[in-house]
């Protein structure tokens, strides 16, 4: 890269970064005069009724009283508190406990062959973004840490070995977008829960 078009990245960056600060600054204003819509079911009470219909899609929503969308699923208590439970008590003993200790020694040991994120190819380069934006939006300390070091690894993994690397490849090019993307409905249960799904608009 010349010093031309190095001056040229460097002007668009600061372009980029002028932009979201005046989105967010006309946002934040906005979300003063008019809050944006949010699930409150939980501000009232621990749980409310809710009825079970059959999407046009064919999967399964929730009609919650009160409530403006419809739920995306239908999370069954009783596989919350029981097989489900017992399930995430032990990915959490051996993935989240066990599996960090060593992503965070792998992290460390590779620290100083680690390329820095303007060196890697395109594709894992926007990997890292996504996963960077992502640590953003999180709001426990503990679950930017988790995936922060998800993050270094990843990207790490993906840069110094193509064959995985064109797999991941594949498969996030083969999504449907339309499909995966937060709709309004996930949007407004998602600003009831412990993450900025606003990141992008507002300052929190």
């Amino acid at each position: 890269m010349n010093l031309l078009d190095q001056h040229k990245t460097a002007s668009q960056s600061t372009m980029n970064k002028v932009i979201t600060w005046c989105v967010k600054k006309f946002f934040n204003i906005f979300y003063k005069v008019k809050p944006p819509e949010s699930v409150s079911y939980y501000k009232r009470s621990e749980a409310a009724r809710a009825r079970l219909v059959k999407a046009e899609h064919g999967g399964l929503q929730m009609e919650i009283q009160g409530e403006k969308y419809k739920f995306e699923g239908f999370p069954r208590g009783h596989v919350l508190v029981g097989p489900l439970a017992k399930m995430k008590n032990k990915i959490k003993n051996m993935v989240f406990n066990q599996v960090f200790e060593e992503i965070e020694k792998m992290s460390k040991e590779t620290e100083h062959d680690m390329l820095p994120e303007e060196r890697m190819c395109p594709a894992v380069r926007e990997i890292n973004r996504g996963l960077e934006e992502l640590e953003h939006m999180e709001v426990v300390e503990d679950m930017k840490g988790r995936i922060r070091l998800i993050r270094k690894v990843l990207t790490f993994f993906l840069q110094e070995d193509d064959a995985y690397r064109f797999r991941a490849q594949h498969f996030l090019s083969n999504l449907d977008q339309k499909k995966v993307a937060l709709s309004k409905s996930d949007k407004y249960y998602a600003r009831g829960k412990y993450w900025k799904v606003d990141y992008h608009k507002y300052d929190y």
